[in-house]
């Protein structure tokens, strides 16, 4: 069962020399292509998230207050994302391969404001 779909498969130790570099070489190439993709993509959210609403705040602006405003809610997922942009989130993996979360600096209670 760990190997269906893979019975037509030929390692490469044991193609010829050529055609595993004609394979490389077509894998690199595509590599380059999917990078250069993502860069535009990227460049893309980057330049629209700082497009201003109507509101006079950017869309980097209103999604940050959108998270926050999740989390407020209870939105766990939300809270996870904002410790991880701050840097106070560090995941661990314990011994059964699952992640364990540490937040590394608490936020204030209420009385400590």
């Amino acid at each position: 069962m760990a190997n269906k779909g893979q019975e037509n498969l030929i390692p490469f130790s044991e193609r010829s020399v050529e055609e595993a570099r004609k394979l490389g070489r077509k894998g690199g190439i595509r590599s380059g292509e999917v990078r250069r993709e993502k860069a535009t993509m990227k460049a893309t959210l980057e330049m629209l998230l700082d497009e201003k609403y109507k509101n006079g705040k950017t869309y980097r602006e209103l999604a940050t207050l959108g998270l926050l405003k999740g989390a407020i809610n209870g939105n766990a997922q939300n809270y996870r994302t904002i410790l991880e942009v701050l840097g106070e989130l560090k995941e661990q993996e314990n011994k059964g391969g699952e992640n364990k979360i540490t937040i590394i600096n608490s936020l204030p209670k209420d009385d400590e404001e």
